[in-house]
């Protein structure tokens, strides 16, 4: 059986933390031959606002660039 799969692209840190989430879930059978993620079934849902404010820069990076603060 084949079917269609339509492609949304994203930048790789978003793509990171939403395989990173599945392979810690168990769900590494949804990672496709290309490394795309077959979705189908798995709806996106926004996390919380934090209530405090937040420091956007990239903590796995050595010596951020620039670092911006916003008010929750």
């Amino acid at each position: 059986m084949t079917y269609t799969v339509a492609t949304l692209e994203v930048s790789e840190r978003t793509f990171r933390e939403i395989a990173d989430k599945l392979l810690a879930a168990g769900y590494q059978h949804l990672f496709m031959s290309d490394g795309s993620i077959d979705m189908y079934g798995i709806a996106l849902a926004a996390a919380p606002r934090p209530v405090g404010p937040v420091c956007t820069c990239l903590t796995n990076q050595l010596r951020p660039h620039y670092c911006e603060v916003h008010a929750a």
